[in-house]
């Protein structure tokens, strides 16, 4: 499963999502992740930032509903 997350500087849920994203990636070694800098982002218009990507398909914005994606991830496998 390849995870790609869109950040900016200085945003608390963009620090959120990438902390449990990096501890999820250590445990499960089958996901990549990618963290992108919104302003070298050239992908699609994105309004809302934290923005995490599956496989490259929007996934959520804002604030990371880890559960969620645990059961994303466990369907995929």
């Amino acid at each position: 499963m390849k995870l790609s997350l869109i950040i900016t500087q200085n945003c608390a849920a963009c620090n959120r999502a990438e902390s449990a994203l990096r501890n999820l990636s250590i445990r499960y070694p089958e996901i990549s992740l990618d963290i992108i800098d919104a302003n070298d982002y050239d992908g699609q218009s994105i309004n809302i930032i934290p923005a995490l990507f599956i496989n490259d398909e929007l996934f959520s914005y804002g604030d990371l509903d880890e559960s969620e994606l645990l059961v994303r991830f466990i369907k995929q496998k």
